[in-house]
């Protein structure tokens, strides 16, 4: 089976990261062969060359683009495509739009926000929904917007993200301690986002503050990612006097390395569907201190963290606090977040229940 992935930004993301592991468990396992297609270069587009996939460039100027929806049906059939997976509306609707020309794919999108639509959109969605294969929502508060943003409930069905527990085992993350010229026994926490709106690094900043006034004991607040807003941040914890508890590391490509020199896996984000870091996180056996939005609240679960509302800064500095000073509580979630990624959460799981709807399984039926 053929199968084409379309995203307009091929950058680091969470939603890049949910592609690149869908295309690579399908393509291992010898059920897909992948192609590739973007608009915005990043480093997707490099994960799928050196995955040997076919790659191509294709300009989605917006939504309603004509000639890209020209140019992807061409792409279709001269490769003869089985499956279009989509993972913005832009690109979606180009897709759907694509089969004006090319009727043979399937189009299958999968929606990583969770985002109210305004009436056109809204509109749009119920219009191009009948070409629609497919609509894989990571979450259930994710389904319910798309019903109101007027995708038919028919064709929606919640997959959950997955990672792969043995790429995340601890290593040894000695390196980044020393790098960072911090002692082993040093408590760090580690939040890794992109700085941009809606990740709620401010919030965070606050809640840190509030905490040094609650403990005693030392930490530090690690800050992996880049972003537009990243001098703004930086600005914040300059403001509240944290220029020696945050440190900023700028994007990373050790994860795996970072999260074995941590203690705490972070989130303060707005919004989520299912976080892929936070997924990431608990399959290094980390606890989890994260705010309960989207689908947050449907992954750390049995006891594997703390979730708080998104704004309460005592709330997050408290759970913050419980994970620093209180040893047991710490461990005890660790081991639940292994075993939660571990029965629930696996890459191989995910790619699987996709490859169902790529073989022209109906949703619900």
């Amino acid at each position: 089976m053929k199968v084409l992935y379309l995203i307009h930004y091929a950058g680091q993301g969470g939603t890049e990261r949910y592609v690149l592991s869908v295309a690579k468990k399908l393509s291992e396992s010898g059920q897909v062969t992948p192609y590739f297609a973007y608009t915005e270069d990043g480093m997707l587009r490099q994960r799928m060359e050196e995955l040997g996939v076919p790659v191509c460039k294709i300009n989605m100027k917006n939504r309603y683009s004509r000639s890209a929806a020209k140019t992807i049906a061409n792409f279709c059939r001269e490769n003869e495509i089985d499956v279009i997976h989509t993972h913005f509306l832009r690109e979606n609707y180009i897709a759907l739009l694509s089969k004006r020309f090319y009727k043979k794919p399937l189009v299958i999108y999968t929606n990583h926000l969770i985002l109210p639509n305004n009436f056109i959109t809204r509109l749009s969605n119920r219009v191009l929904s009948r070409y629609q294969h497919a609509v894989l929502a990571g979450c259930q508060p994710g389904a319910a917007q798309l019903i109101q943003n007027g995708i038919p409930p028919k064709l929606i069905t919640v997959i959950h993200n997955g990672v792969d527990p043995e790429l995340w085992a601890k290593t040894d993350g000695a390196p980044v301690r020393k790098e960072l010229g911090l002692p082993d026994e040093l408590f760090l926490m580690l939040y890794s986002a992109r700085m941009v709106e809606g990740k709620g690094h401010v919030f965070l900043l606050q809640s840190v503050a509030r905490l040094k006034t609650v403990t005693k004991q030392p930490f530090r607040l690690l800050l992996a990612g880049d972003g537009h807003l990243l001098e703004e941040v930086k600005a914040e914890a300059a403001r509240l006097e944290l220029t020696e508890d945050v440190i900023f590391l700028g994007f990373r490509q050790d994860m795996r390395t970072l999260l074995s020199a941590v203690d705490l896996c972070v989130n303060a984000s707005e919004s989520e569907t299912v976080c892929m870091s936070i997924l990431e996180g608990m399959a290094a056996g980390l606890p989890v201190a994260a705010t309960e939005v989207g689908g947050t609240g449907e992954l750390v679960t049995d006891g594997s963290g703390i979730l708080v509302p998104y704004g309460q800064t005592e709330e997050m500095a408290e759970a913050l606090r419980v994970m620093l000073e209180e040893l047991d509580v710490r461990n005890s979630c660790a081991r639940k977040a292994l075993s939660v990624i571990q029965e629930r959460f696996t890459a191989r799981a995910m790619a699987e229940t996709i490859f169902q709807y790529y073989q022209g399984v109906k949703p619900n039926g």
